[in-house]
Parts: structure tokens; sequence; C-alpha cells
């Protein structure tokens, strides 16, 4: 298997391939970015890390391959056709994106500044035959809407990756319940930002359904939604909440690489009169099948989920204008 990260210098887009490279040792990874250097530099360190097959401890119980890392520019991904594309792509974050306060201001900036480089990509993406596109590049709602419509793509071979909320979310109802995070279900729907949309209606420990108090659940969507600032805050906005996207960019990928997927997942998919929104990316629960979303779910949705994610397409639905 055959994956592309454009954007692959980056902070995520380098965590992603490191993921990928020790979840599964046999994928042929592609770095693909506008800083040659930065990229050749990763694909050499992340292939010497690879070779720890070598020796003794860097044995696994069933030995393989060790992954074949290579960079690769933008003019040549028509040439190699992969079988997955990952856009982590972006311009440097702004310097006040630690901020809630600003959140609208410097979320708008972004979506200014990274929305020619992404409708470039797009415009790439026109020449290739269609294949599944994981964005993760922020503010990831509008961005995969840009990128949707100047590839000019199917919308089935788009998904915004959207997971990060989930995990967190499983995170601090473990903490509040005193449970494992493993044991946890809590869907997050909505926008990838402030119109965070937890679906408590839905919400699980080992298949039994949780109660929440109101201020349980305002705590427990306030700080879903402050995670990824707080990480910030404590790291410098030149970082970024590398490991968990990561990690779940990295599972996404291979789920949708070698299975089908029989439960719904959250992801920001391009809409087309599902939940009564049109032309617009959110994030609702879809299904895949053979590597393409399939089916898009719409649950039913207590009054209060409902006016919450009309309040997440109200935020995203203004800037989706080409």
């Amino acid at each position: 298997m055959q994956i592309a990260i454009i954007g692959g210098a980056g902070t995520i887009g380098s965590t992603v391939a490191y993921s990928l490279s020790i979840m599964d040792p046999e994928l042929e990874i592609f770095l693909v970015d506008i800083n040659q250097n930065s990229a050749e530099g990763h694909a050499l360190d992340l292939s010497y890390s690879s070779s720890h097959l070598c020796h003794p401890v860097g044995m696994p119980i069933h030995p393989t391959n060790s992954n074949i890392i290579k960079t690769l520019p933008l003019q040549s991904l028509h040439d190699l056709n992969p079988d997955l594309l990952i856009i982590t792509a972006s311009i440097p974050r702004p310097v006040d994106s630690s901020s809630k306060s600003s959140t609208k201001g410097w979320r708008l900036e972004f979506l200014k500044l990274n929305k020619p480089l992404i409708t470039s990509i797009g415009a790439y993406l026109e020449s290739m035959t269609p294949i599944p596109v994981i964005v993760v590049t922020n503010p990831l709602d509008r961005i995969t809407y840009h990128l949707w419509k100047s590839s000019n793509w199917p919308r089935k071979f788009f998904v915004g990756y959207s997971l990060s909320e989930q995990a967190r979310m499983a995170y601090y109802i473990s903490q509040l319940k005193q449970v494992d995070s493993s044991d946890v279900y809590c869907p997050v729907l909505g926008e990838h930002g402030d119109h965070v949309v937890p679906i408590f209606s839905r919400a699980k420990v080992q298949n039994m359904p949780l109660e929440f108090s109101l201020k349980e659940r305002q705590n427990l969507t306030e700080q879903v939604r402050d995670a990824a600032y707080e990480v910030i805050r404590l790291r410098g906005t030149e970082d970024s909440s590398r490991w968990v996207t990561g990690r779940g960019v990295s599972l996404l990928a291979l789920a949708l690489l070698s299975h089908d997927l029989s439960s719904p997942i959250p992801l920001s998919v391009p809409l087309e009169g599902e939940y009564g929104f049109n032309d617009v990316c959110l994030i609702v629960p879809v299904l895949f099948s053979n590597r393409n979303v399939t089916k898009i779910v719409e649950w039913d949705l207590s009054e209060e989920e409902k006016l919450e994610l009309q309040s997440a397409y109200n935020s995203v639905k203004s800037d989706c204008v080409l």
C-alpha cells in the first residue's frame, strides 16, 4: 500500500508518517512538501528508524519488511497514483491561536492564508484519478470543502479528520466517571473548532447508557473545546496536538485502506441535504466501504443537539464560498 502525505515535512505530516511507519511496517510512505530538504531529512530519519529491525531488540514477533519512505514532488503525484492521500499542508499557525478570545479572528485569518494553498492542490488533483483523501489542514471543515470543490472529484472521496475531539471526550468522561477511556463512547459532531456538538444522548460506558447533569455536559463540552488551546498554550504556537492527531489520522488511514466500517464514525464530509444542510462540510456520522464514504448516517438527535448542530452549520457555512 502506498500513502502520500502532502505537507509531509511539517509537524503533523511528519508525525503521521512516523505513526504509520510504526503501525504498519509494510507501507510505502511518500512525503510531499514544498520544503524538499526538510522532507528528505524526515524521509531519511524515518528510514533509519524502520531499520531497527536489523538487531534483536528491534525484531517484531512476526518479522516483516521495513517501510519504504521517500520524498516526492507534487508534480509526480499523478504518476505515483497512491492508494491514499493525506493533506496536512499549512501555513504557520497564527501567533494568537492559543487564545480562545481571538478564535474567530485567527481561524478566518488561517482560512484566508490556507485557502490559496489548498485550492492550488485541489486544482492539481483535478487531473488525477480520484483516490481517498484525508484532510487534516485547519480550519478543517472549511478547508475540506474548498479542496473538494476545487478538485471536482465526487464527494465520497473526501473525509476531514475529526477524531481528536472524540478521543478527548473519552478522556474527560473517564476522569469524571472513574472508568477506563477505552470503555467510553461519546461521538462528537458539528464543527472542528468552537462549535463541537457532543452527542451525550448516545454516550455509553461498556455499552451501558451514561447520564450527565446539565453542568457536567457543559463542563465536558468546554473541556473538549479548550483542549487544543491548552496544548498550544503549554507548548507554544510553533507546535500542535501532534500526538493525538498523528495517531488518530494513522488509525483512520489504515482503516480506510484495510476494511469496511460497520459502525458510524464522525468525520467532516460534504453534505448535500443530510441533516437539512447543503453545500457545506460538517462532522457527521459516516460509513465507508471500498475506501469511499458510502453512507452519511442521520441519527435521531435531541432538540438541544439539533440546535447545536445548526449553530455549527451557521458558523461554517458563511466561509464556504468560492
